[in-house]
């Protein structure tokens, strides 16, 4: 409590603190997109989201924040609205608005908050306590300004299991005789992963007016997603989730299940945990006596691999390109104590088959092939699946109909090209099965509109990262 009682007073006193009705903080900077950089490789450049127009809002006798922000995705996307700069309003309580010094700290000297040792790490002072809401938390406080240096708090994941956050604080400066951080950074502890750069560029406190807070959205009670089911071929199906998945706005997203004589074959552990886990139940009850034993994973984004742990909880062997495999190897090994997972509950080490350029699996029912898929600039490590005797291709983020745009349109064509495929129906993980002949005409049409889109925009001075699309079906697009 003396530690916490020394940051206070550095930031202007206890009284003078706790005496404020709000503030209102605003600035500019970039968020990491999570869904996830080109490769699997550690060192390969993340996708990052740019910031602007930033007004944050905090409530603190009313324990909430209001985020406005106008961002645009700084990569091309599939929709428009990825790309767009409209202003955006979330409602912020808990622990998502005690990634800022002030309320942390008033937090934690709550009295109905609990506060629990002090260690030290790197040189600074570090209290943990928990909200009166049962949340724990850590702050660290700087043994010579006694400014608060970083806030932490663990937060789950599909993917990556607890995920401890570290938001810090510096470059402080004194406004309306209250001390507050001009810069703030946020990391995870996922490969030292910045999540967060934030510049303010102003602070006004105990504004007059707030602006209108949106109703908090009632907590609906989880339930198990509605798997759809679709026959393509004889022991072939698609498996979709139309509801919960990441993307709603493009439809339903699953893939295909194979049948093997003695065996099933699932495609993409997309989504979540439990569409993935839904999925597989699902798969599990078409063929009597036929069990799903792998999973192909297209690629590694958080959206396509997001039930890989539910996957590998289920004692799936792993099918992926190679490089996959020390990622998945990190996040199957990362603990998820605070927030049990599937994994967590189920302990399984990682059962992992690679892909090189090309894999067979047969038997003496069915061949399927498995290649490393070329020619799409969105993932390099990535996989399109075939079944030559039925002609179906499946693929993750080659095609959907439901996209504006399509920015690396030669991928598709590339592929049945270097590996002298024939394929004649398409399962999708986005988008509806259909004719391979349909989905490459409206692949020809988002190039179009990507096309168009890009040329509206540099007319209006705005260059849009992607632009101008470099990439048709044929080959490199003229200027």
């Amino acid at each position: 409590h003396a530690v916490l009682e020394e940051a206070a007073a550095a930031m202007g006193g206890l009284d003078r603190l706790r005496a404020l009705d709000n503030f209102v903080m605003t600035g500019f900077g970039q968020r990491y997109q999570a869904n996830g950089a080109i490769s699997a490789d550690p060192k390969s450049p993340p996708k990052w989201i740019a910031v602007a127009d930033a007004e944050r809002t905090f409530d603190l006798r009313g324990r909430r924040a209001l985020n406005q922000e106008r961002n645009s995705q700084m990569f091309p996307f599939a929709l428009q609205s990825g790309m767009s700069w409209n202003r955006s309003a979330t409602l912020q309580t808990g622990v998502a608005m005690l990634d800022h010094p002030l309320p942390a700290l008033l937090e934690a000297l709550d009295p109905a908050a609990r506060l629990g040792p002090v260690s030290v790490e790197d040189g600074f002072s570090v209290v943990a306590f928990t909200t009166r809401d049962g949340v724990n938390l850590w702050i660290a406080i700087d043994p010579r300004t006694h400014f608060p240096y970083w806030t932490r708090w663990i937060s789950p994941s599909d993917t990556l299991g607890d995920v401890t956050n570290t938001a810090y604080f510096t470059g402080y400066l004194p406004f309306q005789g209250v001390w507050l951080p001009s810069g703030i950074m946020t990391e995870i502890d996922w490969r030292h992963q910045v999540t967060l750069m934030f510049q303010v560029d102003s602070y006004r406190l105990d504004v007059d007016k707030l602006p209108d807070f949106p109703a908090p959205r009632p907590r609906a009670a989880p339930r198990k997603p509605e798997v759809v089911v679709d026959r393509v071929a004889d022991g072939v199906w698609d498996l979709d989730v139309a509801r919960g998945n990441p993307f709603a706005e493009l439809g339903a997203s699953g893939g295909a299940l194979i049948e093997f004589a003695d065996h099933l074959v699932l495609f993409e552990p997309y989504g979540s945990e439990a569409q993935t886990l839904a999925r597989i139940d699902k798969a599990n009850e078409l063929v009597p006596g036929k069990k799903v034993s792998a999973m192909i994973v297209t690629h590694h984004h958080s959206d396509h691999a997001a039930g890989l742990r539910a996957a590998v909880s289920r004692g799936l062997t792993i099918i992926a390109q190679r490089a996959n495999g020390p990622l998945f190897e990190e996040w199957v090994s990362r603990s998820a104590a605070v927030y049990p997972d599937e994994l967590a509950r189920h302990p399984r080490p990682l059962k992992f088959m690679p892909v090189d350029e090309h894999l067979v699996l047969e038997d003496s029912m069915r061949r399927l092939d498995i290649y490393h898929a070329v020619g799409d600039l969105h993932m390099s490590d990535a996989v399109i699946a075939y079944l030559p005797n039925e002609k179906i291709i499946m693929e993750g983020d080659f095609s959907d109909e439901h996209y504006m745009f399509n920015w690396w349109a030669g991928a598709f064509r590339a592929n049945m090209d270097r590996y002298g495929i024939d394929p004649e129906i398409d399962i999708p993980v986005h988008g509806s099965v259909g004719p391979v002949a349909e989905k490459l005409a409206r692949i020809d049409e988002q190039v179009a509109a990507a096309q168009a889109f890009c040329a509206d925009t540099a007319q209006r001075g705005a260059y849009v990262l992607g632009c101008p699309v470099q990439h048709s079906t044929n080959g490199p697009i003229a200027r």
